[in-house]
C-alpha cells in the first residue's frame, strides 16, 4: 500500500519541480542594482563637481564620462588601468535643495573599503572643495 501511494506524490512532485524549473528559464535574469560604497554630498556647482571628477587623473587611471539617460545625473567612470575589470564610477546627481550627491560605486565590491575606494573619496572631496 505504502507502495502505491509514494509513487504517485514522487511523480506529482517531479512534475511541480519541472514546471517550476522551466517557468524561471523563460523569464529574463536581471542582475541587482550595485550599492555604492560611500556617498556624499558637497556644495559646489554640479558642472564644477562633474569636470574635476573627469578631469585626467594620476597616471595608472582611465577617466570617461559615460552618458546619462536621466537628466542631473553623470556617470564619471574611474578605472584602474591595471584593473580594467574592476569597473567603478563616480554617479554625481543633483539633489533638490541645491547639493550635489555623489555615489561611488564599485561593481563586485564584497564589502569594506579598500586602496581604491579610498582614492575615490579623497579625489572627490577635493574636488567639492573639502580638505
Amino acid at each position: 500500500m505504502f507502495k502505491h501511494v509514494m509513487v504517485p506524490a514522487l511523480l506529482s512532485l517531479a512534475a511541480a519541480a519541472c514546471s517550476t524549473v522551466d517557468k524561471l528559464g523563460s523569464e529574463p535574469i536581471t542582475p541587482p542594482k550595485p550599492v555604492p560604497a560611500w556617498s556624499s554630498i558637497y556644495t559646489v556647482p554640479y558642472d564644477s563637481m562633474v569636470t574635476c571628477l573627469a578631469a585626467p587623473a594620476a597616471s595608472g587611471f582611465v577617466v570617461n564620462i559615460e552618458p546619462s539617460s536621466a537628466p542631473g545625473t553623470t556617470t564619471v567612470l574611474y578605472v584602474p588601468q591595471s584593473a580594467p575589470q574592476a569597473e567603478s564610477r563616480y554617479v554625481v546627481k543633483r539633489v533638490p535643495d541645491g547639493t550635489i550627491q555623489v555615489d561611488w560605486i564599485r561593481v563586485g565590491t564584497v564589502g569594506g573599503l579598500d586602496w581604491l575606494d579610498v582614492q575615490a573619496r579623497q579625489r572627490a572631496n577635493r574636488c567639492g572643495g573639502i580638505g
